[in-house]
């Protein structure tokens, strides 16, 4: 078993590329040498900005000799196709959430992938934060008792802003010359709140609860068109999704995702047990405020965690996978899982069409839980 670094290339030179390439200097396990764009002296700078060796075109990175695994950080409409190209090169991939927009994207991925004996994974990797790492620990142990339903909301629609005020902080550049997603892709299918989030709440679910077998919904695009960023965008995708999730162990969620309604400050995730119940953090966060109640103790209680990971480690799904290639073992934020939650996302639009629930032909493995005792920046091999 080698223990050498795995070398990384990135495509795609984008606002998301700098927490990958400042987290990359702070994992062994893997090291980016190579970064691509189409536009090569966006990659040029981003290598220059972060101390890269070399930068250059797609193509070029996808024939570099020495690129073993390529995180793949385009739009949100190429992820398929990117990743596709990456496997299809002999290189391992790791894709940004989501794996595809379409289903068949995913499956010619991973089928490909197994034919040139390589692995997939797929962001979002905030599940190996330490609150989830608490909140999964303290189901395996029975904290709860047996798991039977949970709630995932997210409600992100924003006011208009007057004229000449900042975007807000999701929705701004971190330095000039990076436009946000949201001031471009916003509305096209593949974004919505139910494609640029709703992974989050579908990775922390299946970590947490196991793989879905079946789910039913509705989902609907409100208005037509819909300013953002400054623009006004043809909407293209549900904007208000509404799923019912029967996971494989038996609990039920209600799973709402929408652009549409205004923030309420209802809880982002809750895992409801036959003994407790778990209320969750925001899971595009790491970290946050974990709180549990039981049938023995009433009264909602803070949960420190127990776990590494309490800050902003994008990037350490790469590094699990990494260490998984050298190992052997099965990476967490496998091709399967995302796969899985592409599957989920469209099912629920079949269903909103047919008006029937959908069984899932998809499915996936539970994450294994991290070991405790890892420091931030550390990975079991």
């Amino acid at each position: 078993m080698s223990s050498s670094p795995v070398k990384v290339g990135i495509i795609g030179a984008g606002k998301i590329s700098g927490i990958y390439l400042e987290n990359s200097k702070k994992f062994d396990a893997f090291d980016v040498v190579a970064i691509a764009d189409v536009r090569v002296d966006g990659a040029e700078a981003r290598a220059k900005e972060f101390d890269i060796p070399e930068a250059m075109g797609v193509e070029d990175l996808l024939a570099h000799p020495d690129v073993e695994l390529v995180i793949n950080l385009t739009p949100h409409r190429v992820h398929g196709a990117v990743g596709l190209s990456i496997v299809e090169a002999g290189k391992h991939a790791y894709t940004e959430k989501p794996l595809a927009v379409y289903r068949e994207e995913g499956k010619k991925e991973l089928a490909t992938a197994k034919e040139k004996g390589v692995r997939v994974g797929g962001a979002p990797d905030t599940f190996f934060g330490g609150t989830w790492q608490t909140a999964r620990a303290l189901i395996d142990e029975g904290v709860i008792g047996e798991p039977l339903g949970a709630f995932a909301n997210l409600h992100m629609r924003s006011v208009p802003r007057p004229a000449g005020a900042p975007p807000p902080p999701s929705q701004s550049v971190n330095q000039p010359g990076y436009t946000s997603f949201y001031a471009t892709e916003s509305f096209e299918y593949g974004g919505g709140a139910i494609f640029d989030r709703g992974p989050y709440y579908l990775n922390a679910l299946i970590h947490l609860l196991g793989p879905v077998r079946r789910v039913t919904g509705s989902a609907k695009k409100t208005w037509p068109t819909r300013e953002q960023g400054g623009r006004t965008h043809e909407v293209h995708v549900p904007t208000h999704v509404v799923g019912v999730l029967d996971f494989a162990n038996g609990a039920i969620c209600n799973f709402t995702m929408s652009n549409d309604a205004l923030p309420t400050k209802l809880p982002h995730i809750e895992i409801y047990g036959t003994e407790g119940s778990l209320r969750c953090v925001d899971p595009n966060e790491f970290t946050g405020d974990l709180y549990l109640t039981t049938t023995s103790k009433p009264e909602m209680t803070a949960v420190s965690p127990t776990f590494g990971y309490n800050g902003n480690s994008r990037g350490v799904g790469v590094a699990d996978m990494s260490a998984a290639i050298r190992s052997g073992r099965p990476h967490r934020a496998s091709g399967e899982m995302a796969y899985h939650v592409v599957d989920i996302i469209t099912a629920i639009f079949d269903a909103s069409e047919s008006g029937q629930a959908v069984e899932l032909e998809s499915t996936c493995a539970q994450p294994a839980p991290l070991p405790k005792g890892l420091k931030d920046w550390e990975i079991d091999a």
